[in-house]
């Protein structure tokens, strides 16, 4: 059966994103953009003629976000279509049902059931590589590294659950906690320091900043007020708590928190509790496991040292494993484990083995191009000529004093023949380098000093080469 009224989408981005928004692919514009008002759809049932107000579907859209939330679809489909071709129902109940199986199978389909898989990846990477930086760089910054101990609550909003504190990347739909958020709950940790004497009121300011409201009758410092004059009251915090960003894989799972009795809470009639069933409210949440990276810094604005700064870290983390962070922290949710030994730990060995890695990979491909580049010198050689090949090494020799002392010329009746060739037509040369070395072998170098290294025996070998065995002549 066809929906017979349009969610609040226009008609050319339904066409795009499909009537109930189940071909966005980005979870983090689904929830924004794409949660169904409770007020939609209102369709027109012909069995009646009366107008049917969907409740449902704004549960469905929220839930169908989750990675498990096929299977709690599933199940509301299934018992909606027994509803719905049910012999004994009511043509007015059946038609409901159907509506609501059409509505079902649209959110069944939703396309962002899984998070983005190369994007979430690097986006890790990235969270992971900015955490580690901060601990790393010069002067009052810190990281704290929590491990979800119960699930934390995604910001949720169109009157089902106010005020959970979680937002969803609005790339990748990675959930992170805001900078906002974190800074709240160590700032409600510090305040009871601060009423317990552990902290200062200027100690208190110069982390988290104040306004002058905050001193008034009413206000979280007021009992503080006379300690700090008018004019000194509004001061900006020293101290930036950063969005706090997954460094795991996150799940984002359906929770489902019930209001058992609603009519009965609201009209307070005993009448109501033997006609009402317990109705559930279904909503995603982050699912225990993951963990995140808490990062604050120094931000310059106030006189914030290390002994200050260290007493920032402590709360932050009293905050987020004692007192939890998000919504329904009573019930035990949104509440860390410190893991920032063990991740820095963890780290480090990474890091250590990523070093390895480079390193061995680094002389592999140094002796791969040694190798390339020899393969390639040797075939050069080959194209010369015996001659060239001689007078090239000659070149590369420090002086003549090598070259006479070398194998070519003291040890000239054991070369090689080819070897022999080279060196011949390379002494028969009218000049250069081996007219100079035939010189110095003949004992007439004009440099009077290289006389001593005269050759008598290899000048001797190489005439008799050339004459009788290469059949050239004499020598010069």
């Amino acid at each position: 059966m066809a929906i017979t009224a349009r969610p609040p989408i226009a008609p050319d981005v339904a066409e795009v994103i499909g009537e109930c928004a189940e071909n966005v692919e980005n979870r983090s514009l689904l929830l924004d953009k794409f949660v169904m008002h409770k007020s939609w759809p209102q369709v027109y049932l012909e069995s009646t003629g009366e107008t049917m107000r969907m409740d449902d579907a704004s549960r469905w859209s929220f839930i169908r976000m989750a990675q498990n939330g096929e299977d709690f679809l599933r199940r509301e489909l299934e018992n909606g279509e027994r509803l719905a071709h049910g012999r004994n129902a009511r043509p007015d109940n059946q038609e409901k049902a159907s509506i609501k199986v059409a509505v079902l199978r649209r959110f069944q389909r939703c396309a962002c059931r899984s998070l983005p898989g190369k994007l979430s990846g690097q986006k890790l990477q990235q969270n992971r590589q900015f955490a580690q930086a901060l601990a790393e760089s010069p002067g009052l910054t810190a990281v704290v590294y929590g491990e979800l101990q119960g699930r934390l609550i995604v910001n949720l909003s169109d009157s089902l659950i106010q005020n959970a504190g979680i937002c969803l990347d609005r790339n990748t739909g990675l959930p992170y906690i805001p900078g906002s958020a974190v800074k709240g709950v160590a700032r409600h940790a510090a305040l009871a320091r601060l009423r317990s004497g552990e902290w200062s009121i200027r100690e208190f300011m110069r982390v988290f900043g104040t306004s002058e409201v905050d001193f008034r009758e009413n206000g979280e410092l007021s009992e503080f007020a006379e300690a700090v004059p008018e004019e000194e009251r509004t001061l900006k915090g020293g101290v930036d708590f950063i969005s706090a960003q997954p460094v795991t894989e996150p799940t984002i799972v359906v929770d489902i928190s019930n209001v058992h009795y609603p009519e009965y809470y609201q009209t307070g009639e005993v009448a109501s509790l033997a006609n009402e069933s317990p109705k559930p409210n279904t909503f995603p949440a982050v699912e225990k496991g993951v963990r995140y990276a808490f990062c604050i810094a120094a931000n310059g604005m106030d006189d914030v040292d290390s002994d200050l700064f260290a007493k920032a870290r402590s709360v932050l983390v009293e905050a987020i494993t004692e007192s939890g962070i998000g919504a329904k922290t009573g019930a035990g949710y949104g509440w860390f484990s410190d893991v920032t030994d063990e991740v820095e730990a963890g780290m480090k060995r990474e890091a250590e083995a990523a070093e390895a890695i480079r390193v061995e990979e680094a002389k592999k491909k140094e002796e791969a191009e040694r190798q390339a580049n020899a393969k390639i010198e040797a075939e050069r050689i080959a194209q010369l000529s015996p001659c060239e090949r001689v007078l090239e090494r000659w070149n590369g020799l420090p002086g003549a004093k090598s070259i006479m002392n070398g194998p070519d010329i003291a040890k000239f009746e054991t070369r090689p023949d080819e070897e022999k060739i080279g060196i011949v037509e390379a002494l028969r040369m009218p000049d250069g380098i081996g007219a100079r070395i035939w010189a110095i072998i003949k004992g007439v170098s004009a440099d009077d000093p290289k006389k001593k290294l005269r050759n008598p025996k290899a000048e001797s070998d190489i005439r008799s080469y050339c004459k009788n065995t290469l059949k050239k002549g004499k020598m010069p």
